[in-house]
């Protein structure tokens, strides 16, 4: 019987082991983008909803402001 040849010294499984983990990385963003893909969509509506809400918070923090400074004019008209 031939005796099998081995190369100690060969890069080959350093190689098979680069691959792996590329593979399973590669793997990991291809189903990251799938699910964001179908989730995406369903993000739309609560960042429309926070947006909105946000907005009406501000503006009416600013009208509470502005209606907290006004001062009272000491001149009062009575018209009959």
């Amino acid at each position: 019987m031939l005796r099998k040849k081995m190369d100690e010294n060969a890069a080959f499984p350093v190689a098979n082991f680069i691959g792996i983990i590329l593979g399973f990385v590669s793997l990991s963003a291809f189903f990251i983008m799938q699910s964001l893909t179908v989730l995406l969509p369903l993000l739309f509506a609560p960042m429309v909803c926070v947006t909105l809400s946000y907005l009406l918070y501000v503006s009416h923090r600013s009208t509470s402001k502005a209606e907290g400074d006004v001062t009272v004019n000491p001149v009062r008209v009575d018209l009959l």
